[in-house]
């Protein structure tokens, strides 16, 4: 039954991977203003792409929906640009690719897909947040996910870092009242070590 249940879990991330795969072997390289912030980029287009986002973890790629820099404003696509920047300096694939894995394994544990939806909550508010701090102005920004929604909202990308992921109103709201979290403090890191130490270590202490 559990190697039932993890070789489904596989496949439904493989068939969602197809089409990613399918849009690169289309793709074809863009060339950008510096205004971008993307000379350190690889930027490809492809027709098959909805909806911007991050391919790859060890060699980043940032793909693009074919057309999608005529249809968004310079401002717009600097500030989407920014938010796929984040992504890749936070190695958001990466830690996305361990938690596929995760749930493969434990695909019957219901907290384990609650994570999920939690850390794509948290690394699409942290995006958010850095390109605010860096400037973009909220209604442009939010003009740029909305514009980019329109005809990705329907497409569920779960092999790349994109753009139009989590709670699409409150993201926007969020936005446009320009909310940026508190900052990290050696305080708060220490708390949060300690935390991570305790729910860790208390079941092995407690099972040991």
């Amino acid at each position: 039954v559990w190697g039932l249940g993890a070789g489904a879990v596989l496949m439904l991330w493989w068939r969602q991977w197809l089409p990613i795969r399918s849009a690169l072997r289309h793709a074809t390289p863009v060339r950008l203003d510096a205004q971008y912030g993307a000379d350190d980029l690889t930027v490809l287009s492809s027709l098959l792409m909805p909806e911007p986002g991050v391919v790859g973890i060890r060699r980043p790629r940032l793909l693009l929906p074919e057309g999608i820099v005529e249809r968004l404003t310079p401002a717009q696509l600097r500030a989407l640009i920014a938010h796929e920047r984040c992504h890749i300096r936070c190695y958001d694939n990466l830690t996305a690719a361990i938690h596929m894995a995760v749930e493969a394994l434990f695909w019957f544990h219901p907290a384990v897909w609650w994570i999920e939806t939690r850390l794509v909550d948290e690394r699409e508010r942290a995006c958010d947040e850095t390109v605010l701090q860096s400037g973009g102005r909220p209604c442009d920004y939010a003009e740029g996910i909305l514009e980019v929604c329109r005809q990705s909202v329907r497409v569920q990308l779960a092999c790349v870092a994109g753009v139009s992921g989590s709670n699409l109103r409150a993201r926007v709201e969020a936005i446009m009242r320009n909310e940026i979290g508190r900052p990290m403090t050696r305080g708060r890191r220490w708390a949060l070590a300690i935390a991570v130490i305790a729910a860790v270590g208390g079941p092995v202490a407690g099972g040991a």
